[in-house]
Protein backbone atom coordinates (compact mmCIF):
# COMPACT_ATOMS: atom_id res chain seq x y z
CA UNK A 1 0.00 0.00 0.00
CA UNK A 2 2.96 2.48 1.08
CA UNK A 3 4.92 1.79 -2.47
CA UNK A 4 1.29 2.39 -4.22
CA UNK A 5 1.42 5.57 -2.84
CA UNK A 6 4.52 6.76 -3.60
CA UNK A 7 4.36 5.17 -7.15
CA UNK A 8 1.05 7.87 -7.67
CA UNK A 9 3.10 10.44 -6.32
CA UNK A 10 5.97 10.01 -8.33
CA UNK A 11 3.49 9.80 -11.47
CA UNK A 12 1.98 12.78 -10.34
CA UNK A 13 5.10 14.42 -10.18
CA UNK A 14 6.58 13.49 -13.47
CA UNK A 15 3.67 13.95 -15.88
CA UNK A 16 3.62 17.82 -15.35
CA UNK A 17 7.60 17.81 -15.54
CA UNK A 18 7.32 15.56 -18.70
CA UNK A 19 4.88 18.16 -20.85
CA UNK A 20 6.76 20.74 -19.47
CA UNK A 21 9.53 19.86 -21.41
CA UNK A 22 7.40 19.04 -24.77
CA UNK A 23 5.95 22.63 -24.77
CA UNK A 24 9.73 24.19 -24.62
CA UNK A 25 10.38 21.84 -27.40
CA UNK A 26 7.89 23.53 -29.12
CA UNK A 27 8.90 26.39 -28.50
CA UNK A 28 12.37 26.20 -29.04
CA UNK A 29 11.25 24.75 -32.83
CA UNK A 30 9.24 28.02 -33.80
CA UNK A 31 11.19 31.10 -32.00
CA UNK A 32 9.97 34.71 -33.37
CA UNK A 33 12.01 37.98 -33.06
CA UNK A 34 11.87 41.47 -34.07
CA UNK A 35 14.50 44.27 -34.68
CA UNK A 36 13.63 47.71 -35.48
CA UNK A 37 15.34 50.79 -36.67
CA UNK A 38 14.62 54.43 -37.52
CA UNK A 39 13.79 55.59 -40.73
CA UNK A 40 15.82 58.37 -42.34
CA UNK A 41 13.77 58.65 -45.51
CA UNK A 42 11.10 56.64 -47.53
CA UNK A 43 11.22 56.49 -51.31
CA UNK A 44 8.07 55.51 -52.88
CA UNK A 45 8.75 54.08 -56.56
CA UNK A 46 5.77 52.07 -58.80
CA UNK A 47 8.01 48.74 -58.06
CA UNK A 48 8.04 49.39 -54.17
CA UNK A 49 10.03 51.45 -51.64
CA UNK A 50 13.33 52.21 -50.85
CA UNK A 51 14.34 52.90 -47.53
CA UNK A 52 16.84 54.78 -45.80
CA UNK A 53 17.58 53.96 -42.41
CA UNK A 54 19.82 54.44 -39.20
CA UNK A 55 22.11 51.41 -38.95
CA UNK A 56 24.01 51.02 -35.36
CA UNK A 57 27.44 52.37 -36.59
CA UNK A 58 24.97 55.57 -36.87
CA UNK A 59 26.24 55.04 -40.72
CA UNK A 60 22.78 55.15 -43.21
CA UNK A 61 21.68 52.01 -44.39
CA UNK A 62 19.22 51.33 -47.28
CA UNK A 63 17.19 48.50 -48.67
CA UNK A 64 14.71 48.05 -51.24
CA UNK A 65 11.09 46.36 -50.48
CA UNK A 66 9.56 45.10 -53.35
CA UNK A 67 5.58 46.29 -54.15
CA UNK A 68 4.49 42.84 -54.47
CA UNK A 69 5.68 42.28 -50.65
CA UNK A 70 3.13 44.51 -49.63
CA UNK A 71 0.19 43.14 -51.92
CA UNK A 72 -0.49 40.43 -50.53
CA UNK A 73 -2.46 39.25 -47.18
CA UNK A 74 -0.37 38.05 -44.66
CA UNK A 75 2.66 38.68 -46.98
CA UNK A 76 6.37 39.33 -46.22
CA UNK A 77 5.41 43.22 -46.00
CA UNK A 78 2.60 45.74 -44.26
CA UNK A 79 2.53 49.11 -44.69
CA UNK A 80 0.97 51.37 -41.90
CA UNK A 81 0.45 55.37 -41.76
CA UNK A 82 0.30 57.35 -38.62
CA UNK A 83 0.72 60.59 -37.05
CA UNK A 84 2.82 59.56 -34.34
CA UNK A 85 5.76 61.43 -33.80
CA UNK A 86 8.05 58.25 -33.61
CA UNK A 87 7.49 57.36 -37.27
CA UNK A 88 8.64 56.47 -39.61
CA UNK A 89 10.31 53.41 -38.29
CA UNK A 90 10.59 49.68 -39.53
CA UNK A 91 10.70 46.28 -37.87
CA UNK A 92 12.13 43.55 -39.29
CA UNK A 93 10.99 39.87 -37.86
CA UNK A 94 12.85 36.75 -37.96
CA UNK A 95 11.39 33.34 -37.29
CA UNK A 96 14.40 30.73 -36.43
CA UNK A 97 16.59 33.01 -37.50
CA UNK A 98 15.53 33.69 -41.08
CA UNK A 99 13.61 36.97 -42.44
CA UNK A 100 9.43 36.14 -41.96
CA UNK A 101 8.23 39.73 -42.51
CA UNK A 102 8.45 43.43 -42.07
CA UNK A 103 6.22 46.09 -40.84
CA UNK A 104 7.01 49.72 -42.57
CA UNK A 105 5.29 52.45 -40.45
CA UNK A 106 5.69 55.49 -42.12
CA UNK A 107 4.25 59.68 -41.70
CA UNK A 108 0.45 59.56 -43.14
CA UNK A 109 1.48 63.14 -44.12
CA UNK A 110 3.39 62.74 -47.72
CA UNK A 111 4.57 66.07 -47.60
CA UNK A 112 6.29 65.26 -43.72
CA UNK A 113 10.33 65.28 -43.96
CA UNK A 114 10.99 61.58 -43.98
CA UNK A 115 9.32 60.92 -47.29
CA UNK A 116 11.54 61.39 -50.56
CA UNK A 117 11.39 61.32 -54.19
CA UNK A 118 13.84 59.40 -56.15
CA UNK A 119 14.98 60.36 -60.18
CA UNK A 120 12.31 59.53 -62.32
CA UNK A 121 14.88 58.40 -64.68
CA UNK A 122 16.71 55.76 -62.44
CA UNK A 123 16.46 52.14 -63.56
CA UNK A 124 15.91 50.16 -60.04
CA UNK A 125 14.36 47.17 -61.74
CA UNK A 126 17.30 45.41 -60.34
CA UNK A 127 17.31 46.77 -56.65
CA UNK A 128 13.61 45.80 -56.26
CA UNK A 129 14.33 42.12 -58.19
CA UNK A 130 15.39 40.38 -55.05
CA UNK A 131 12.95 38.61 -52.91
CA UNK A 132 15.32 38.20 -50.16
CA UNK A 133 15.40 41.28 -47.23
CA UNK A 134 19.24 41.92 -47.41
CA UNK A 135 19.99 44.45 -44.24
CA UNK A 136 22.64 45.09 -42.03
CA UNK A 137 22.27 46.91 -38.67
Amino acid sequence: MKTTGVFLAILIVLIPVASLGAQQQEVEQDTLFAITVQIQRVYPHHLGFKVVYDRSDLYPGEVYLPGRWFTVAAGRAELLYTSHPSAPYMTVFYRNGEFSHLRLVAQSNRSHRSWGALPSGADLREAFASDELVIRY
